[in-house]
């Protein structure tokens, strides 16, 4: 699948990765049956049943050494 470069926030307490947006960056796999692909065999298609998965290619933008707060478990 192609890789598409996301930009990010990186929490190192919990490996929590945030994703803020996509750069538009991608890097092409040269796969036929890729719909992300320029090589895709079915481009004309409308509803062809190849995958539309989308493989991050994550770049952090800001570090923190704390967990995410979303992973804080809360004090009983």
């Amino acid at each position: 699948m192609c890789l598409h470069e996301i930009i990010g926030d990186y929490w190192t307490g919990c490996g929590h990765f945030h994703g803020r947006y996509f750069t538009g960056v991608t890097s092409d796999c040269g796969s036929s049956r890729c719909k992300t692909s320029t090589s895709h065999m079915h481009k004309t298609a409308r509803n062809c049943g190849c995958p539309s998965v989308v493989t991050e290619d994550r770049r952090v933008q800001n570090l923190y050494r704390t967990p995410h707060p979303d992973c804080v478990r809360p004090s009983q």
